[in-house]
Parts: C-alpha cells; sequence; structure tokens
C-alpha cells in the first residue's frame, strides 16, 4: 500500500484523538452563553469563525491531495 492510504486513517485518527481532547480540557472552564459579557460572546464567535475556516482548508487541502 501507498504511504497515502495508509496516512490518512493514521493522520485522520490523531487528529480526532488531539480534537476530542482539546473539547474536553476547554469544555471544562466554560461558562454557560446565557452567562457570558458581550465581549466574551465576541470573541467566542470570532474563534468558532476560524475553527471553521481552518476545518474547511483542512478540508480542501484533503481533496486537492486525494485528487492530485
Amino acid at each position: 500500500m501507498s504511504d497515502f492510504v495508509i496516512g490518512i486513517p493514521i493522520g485522520m485518527a490523531i487528529g480526532i484523538a488531539i480534537g476530542l481532547n482539546l473539547g474536553i480540557i476547554i469544555g471544562r472552564k466554560q461558562k454557560p452563553w446565557s452567562e457570558l459579557t458581550e465581549e466574551e460572546k465576541k470573541i467566542r464567535k470570532i474563534a468558532i469563525g476560524v475553527g471553521i475556516v481552518i476545518l474547511l482548508l483542512g478540508i480542501i487541502v484533503f481533496l486537492w491531495q486525494l485528487f492530485t
């Protein structure tokens, strides 16, 4: 098998494991949305937006590598 076929599942597993761990660690310290100030809500919205952009870039790079 090629390195590409072997690398995809390993990379996905590592990414999922890191994402879950970060989510659990960060999630413990979070306050409910109703208790956040307007500044905290703004920062959280920006962080979510940046995370979505990074996710989309990762998907685009994956598809580009897959089809070239």
